[in-house]
């Protein structure tokens, strides 16, 4: 008994008059209906909306304890020894006082002699607000975020490897490892400004200064030396290099002050030819496309980026408010799409905008077969008579993978597999529900397609 609403074909509804007139009216509507589809000599179990981990076996249970007890109604009792009138089995006969009862009166004052009470645990009713929030609590349904993170983790194959130019790998991860193509320093270069010195010493100074990146110096004979800066090759036949602080130049002639003292970064001393500089699962980051330049490869295998569409719902989200005028009554503007995109893009996404979508199962199952790694949903996620985006995820034979997280706001949070691979993520329309949505599962998910490490879990209260 209540309002109108979108159910079965096979339940019927009924509303008590007047509205909110108490539960022996909302029952006498209901018998009402039943006696209206001819259905008059069944067993009636009444049930109240304020009892909400009341379970299908407890009702099984009242029912088999009607029949077994030959009682004309069953009640459970709570387990503080409560009796709850809202939660009973009752036989057609024994409700003939409720369709007769004078308005105002309540289903205590109705039951039938020889009434049963069994105690049954779970049935404790909300009375206050406190009540609610502690029941919300223990009937939280779905993972929490962190194992929602490692479900989608395990449960996503990752996208196929490319091969891309290392200059063009932003927002990818390394499906191979990094292999230098060539040593590193490619040479035997000086570490310091200072002098390259041929043979023992001391050494005359020659006018054949070597500057980084010229080759052209001549070649030192033994007890030569040449002036060099940092990053210079050394000359031919030059032994090593030394830094200014540990010499002494008396006109043409260098001494060191130090003991052997070599300043030489030798060729492959970073690393040799072959080497592996990054693991497969890496960021393909600006840090990656450094070395990678240095070591001189120009292609790197990779996967990614993700590229997702962003789609916002709800008839009554205006999608473009961003004109001066008032909005149409009755609906609001969209205050989330902008942080979740930013969300994304600092996730590496890739992200175009789908367009909104009207609360039709056709707008969304259009969306959900539309190619992209990703798809985002915000809203829809909910069990109202508006949210189409489980009924469109139902047509098109997706699997859920998380339908429900223990985070509030945004509970309600779907991560779902298409048949083509393309992931959904289903976000609540709250604006906050669906910042901590993508900021708890985005990157479980991009780990899992661009198959990267992940980083150390984080704890979220």
């Amino acid at each position: 008994m209540g309002p109108d609403r979108r159910l079965p074909p096979q339940v019927l509804t009924a509303r008590e008059e007047p509205p909110y007139a108490g539960p022996v009216a909302a029952i006498a509507a209901g018998l009402a209906a039943l006696d209206a589809a001819g259905r008059t000599d069944v067993p009636v179990v009444v049930l109240a909306s304020d009892l909400p981990e009341a379970t299908a076996g407890q009702v099984g249970e009242l029912l088999g304890a009607l029949d077994a007890d030959e009682a004309p109604a069953v009640f459970a009792t709570d387990e503080g020894g409560h009796a709850q009138y809202l939660l009973g089995a009752w036989t057609s006969r024994a409700l003939a006082a409720v369709r007769a009862a004078a308005p105002g009166a309540s289903v205590r004052s109705l039951l039938p002699a020889g009434a049963v009470f069994r105690a049954i645990a779970g049935t404790a009713d909300i009375d206050t607000p406190a009540e609610l929030d502690h029941a919300r609590r223990r009937a939280a349904v779905g993972p929490d975020p962190i194992a929602a993170r490692a479900i989608v983790r395990s449960a996503l194959p990752p996208l196929p490897a490319v091969v891309k130019a290392a200059e063009d790998t932003a927002g990818t991860v390394l499906a191979a490892p990094l292999l230098a193509a060539e040593p590193f320093p490619p040479f035997d270069a000086s570490a310091m400004d200072g002098f390259a010195v041929a043979g023992p010493g001391p050494w005359r100074l020659i006018d054949a200064p070597r500057a980084a990146g010229h080759i052209d110096t001549a070649a030192l004979a033994d007890g030569q030396a040449a002036r060099i800066a940092t990053g210079a090759a050394l000359p031919a036949g030059a032994a090593r290099a030394l830094r200014h602080e540990e010499t002494v130049l008396d006109g043409d002639r260098l001494t060191e002050t130090s003991a052997g003292r070599d300043d030489t970064r030798r060729a492959g001393s970073a690393w040799p030819a072959g080497a592996a500089l990054a693991p497969a699962g890496y960021d393909a980051d600006a840090a990656v496309r450094s070395v990678a330049r240095a070591a001189r490869v120009l292609e790197l295998t990779v996967r990614g980026p993700v590229c997702a569409r962003l789609h916002t719902s709800g008839d009554e989200i205006v999608a473009d408010c961003s004109g001066a005028q008032p909005l149409p009554y009755g609906t609001i503007a969209d205050a989330a799409s902008g942080p979740v995109t930013a969300l994304l893009h600092d996730a590496g996404v890739e992200t175009t905008a789908g367009g909104h979508l009207a609360d039709t199962v056709g707008a969304f199952r259009a969306a959900l077969t539309a190619p992209a790694d990703l798809i985002v949903v915000i809203g829809a996620t909910g069990h109202g008579v508006a949210d189409h985006l489980r009924a469109a995820l139902a047509a098109e034979d997706a699997e859920l993978l998380v339908d429900g997280i223990r985070l509030r706001p945004g509970g309600s949070l779907l991560v779902a597999r298409m048949p083509s691979g393309t992931v959904l993520l289903g976000l609540g329309g709250n604006p906050l529900a669906a910042v901590a949505g993508t900021a708890v599962l985005v990157p479980a998910i991009t780990d899992a397609l661009l198959a990267r490490a992940p980083a150390r879990p984080r704890s979220w209260t």
